[in-house]
């Protein structure tokens, strides 16, 4: 899919990945001491940003993080390697390394600020940080296990069991009947913002048999047509989005107001104002969320 078909931040990274199935400690240790290596610093999960970009440093900045800071290989562009390097677990925790040159912005902060290209390669340092901080031992016999592969997976020196990035995959589905889109809000999310409802797939289900129960479950819509549009890698920590527009048999709403607090039907014309920034007595998500994007498509028609 080209990034035209798919309008989604946080995919398109413009590195290439480095094949994982096979050892690369040669390739890695190499390229860790190759002036032209790049590292992509992340502070409790959140960017370096410097003059509206991401901060890249070069490869000898590593020893001002010291041994303990963990690295993963992201991957190679135009011969440059390109590692994430984990400045939460630096030589003193408390402070954060190179934050002279710029700010560790909250990385939804930074969606809004840093080119989409940076922000592709950020997601993808936070997804594999958040994965190995999460799991630290082997879930099989209990034992700690080690990070491998520039960050690929992790294996158990114990029992041998390996573990690889876990991927939470997600349906998200804008509903729409006629000329107008069903929006709701989550008890989780700020009053007056509106989005498309979404759930977690479950074992052995498809995602659009997700979509149908969830729509059903939390809004108590059925879904008639439901057409795949796009995916995002959402690294919060790790859920993969994959976004619907779908039809309704009508508008009937029977809400879980334990999953759905606030659920209305919005016509196209007021979605359209609503992308132009007009005000209104709802807003909707920003523009670097999947949700968003599945408005802006159907907005037009």
């Amino acid at each position: 899919m080209k990034p035209a078909d798919n309008p989604n931040w946080f995919a398109h990274s413009p590195l290439k990945r480095v094949n994982s199935e096979y050892s690369q400690d040669d390739f890695i240790e190499e390229k860790l001491v190759d002036p032209s290596s790049q590292l992509v610093p992340l502070w409790r999960g959140d960017p370096l940003v410097a003059d509206g970009a991401a901060a890249f440093l070069s490869a000898a900045a590593r020893s001002e993080f010291g041994a303990r800071a963990p690295v993963v290989l992201l991957g190679v562009k135009d011969g440059v390697t390109f590692f994430g390097i984990d400045a939460s677990a630096a030589l003193t925790p408390e402070v954060a390394p190179f934050a002279d040159i710029g700010v560790y912005t909250p990385i939804r902060e930074a969606a809004a600020q840093v080119p989409r290209d940076d922000l592709a390669v950020i997601g993808h340092a936070r997804w594999l940080f958040e994965w190995h901080r999460g799991h630290p031992h082997c879930a099989k016999c209990g034992e700690a296990t080690k990070m491998v592969n520039g960050g690929a997976k992790r294996i158990c020196p114990s029992c041998e069991a390996e573990h690889f990035p876990r991927t939470d995959p997600v349906a998200i589905v804008l509903a729409v009947h006629e000329d107008a889109c069903l929006l709701g809000r989550g008890p989780q999310f700020p009053e007056g913002m509106l989005s498309a409802l979404a759930g977690f797939i479950e074992a052995s289900e498809t995602p659009e048999e997700a979509a149908k129960r969830e729509l059903f479950e939390e809004a108590g819509v059925t879904l008639t047509d439901i057409r795949y549009q796009f995916s995002q890698p959402w690294p919060f920590p790790n859920s993969m989005m994959m976004g619907f527009i779908a039809d309704t048999e009508d508008r009937t709403l029977n809400l879980d107001t334990n999953e759905i607090v606030e659920a209305r039907w919005i016509d196209r014309a007021n979605i359209v104002a609503a992308l132009a920034g007009d005000p209104s007595d709802f807003f909707i998500p920003p523009k670097f969320t999947i949700a968003r994007q599945l408005l802006e498509r159907w907005s037009k028609g």
